[in-house]
């Protein structure tokens, strides 16, 4: 569920842009990419990328 709330409030975003409201839709755009960037904090494993063995 917390994986769809980042394309909701993208949405909402663009809704409230489109209806002017920058500051709201500015707001948004910021709340959905922390909420992204959370979620994809948890399922992001470093060591293949550093070459790390765990």
């Amino acid at each position: 569920m917390i994986m769809l709330l980042p394309f909701l409030f993208g949405t909402l975003a663009i809704w409230l842009g489109l209806r002017g409201r920058r500051g709201a839709s500015f707001a948004f755009w910021i709340l959905a990419l922390i909420l992204f960037a959370i979620s994809v904090t948890g399922q992001w494993n470093l060591a293949p990328v550093t070459g790390l063995r765990l």
